[in-house]
């Protein structure tokens, strides 16, 4: 290679780094048909981060790292859709309608704080992407949801989803959160754990508090509330759950008789939030819309 050549400099070299950016800019979705993931989640402080090794392949070997689709309940499943998309089951990965409403609230108030995200477009982010907030990182994230709900059936995205996401400090994956939290093994969650770990994932550092304390915050309930009010008005969770779930069990699961669920309420001060960016939102819509980037 003649590097001092005008080929060189003007053909050959741009051209590589033309194929170096597409292969850094795509995220390498199709290894999840691999059944092997080898990625690099944040360790409790939020910055540094470590290799974690997941997957089918993996479950085969160590039953109790791996939650099958068939394992992880109808109740998790059914909160996880209300709480993060709605239309999961709709869209091909992106949904357009929640996007361009993020990208307008954010050029209003001139900060990065709704991201719009589908649970297809988190799965890619929390495999493949960091949690930087930049236009970048979302274009990237996009075009891997794009890739992966074309290659892939919504039901795998759910189990993937559930291996992967973030329930805690140094808690990854369903299983892990339900023996952290509730020392159960993940296919025997009840409806109402189900919907108390789901309330969690947007900011799990700060929410998890509710039940490593075993004391729910208002925030807490009323998010907890909100996500049983959709599930119920969206019809994809049975009666005999519903009426479990509105008995709050999830604390060691035993019956909270005195604990009401709350009607939607201004944030309390003392609300698990992360301080840089509570006082910017009026309730707990706007709140879990800004941390969902």
């Amino acid at each position: 290679m003649k590097v001092f050549s005008i080929s060189f400099w003007f053909i050959k070299l741009p051209l590589f780094c033309f194929v170096a950016f597409i292969l850094w800019f795509i995220p390498w979705v199709f290894l999840l048909y691999s059944g092997l993931l080898i990625y690099f989640p944040y360790e409790s402080d939020g910055k540094s981060r470590y290799i974690r090794i997941t997957g089918p392949v993996v479950g085969v070997f160590s039953p109790h790292s791996w939650s099958t689709y068939d394992d992880i309940p109808k109740a998790c499943k059914a909160a996880l859709i209300a709480a993060e998309d709605n239309r999961f089951y709709q869209h091909n990965g992106v949904d357009f309608e929640s996007l361009k409403a993020s990208f307008i609230t954010n050029q209003k108030i001139g900060k990065k704080k709704r991201g719009g995200s589908t649970i297809t477009q988190q799965l890619v982010k929390n495999a493949f992407l960091s949690r930087k907030k930049s236009y970048l990182r979302k274009s990237r994230e996009i075009i891997g949801a794009f890739i992966l709900d074309g290659i892939m059936l919504k039901d795998q995205q759910l189990e993937w989803y559930f291996n992967v996401v973030e329930f805690g400090p140094n808690i990854y994956g369903l299983e892990n959160a339900a023996q952290k939290y509730f020392k159960t093994e993940a296919h025997k969650l009840t409806p109402s754990q189900c919907i108390s770990l789901v309330a969690i994932i947007p900011s799990p550092k700060k929410w998890n508090q509710s039940l490593v304390t075993q004391k729910p915050t208002l925030f807490f309930l009323q998010r907890y509330k909100k996500i049983l009010n959709t599930i119920q008005k969206m019809g994809i969770l049975n009666n005999k759950d519903l009426v479990i779930a509105r008995n709050y069990k999830a604390i060691n699961g035993k019956v909270q008789s005195d604990i009401a669920l709350p009607d939607k309420v201004k944030l309390p001060d003392n609300t698990e939030k992360e301080s840089e960016s509570i006082d910017d939102f009026d309730d707990i819509d706007d709140y879990e819309n800004s941390v969902n980037y």
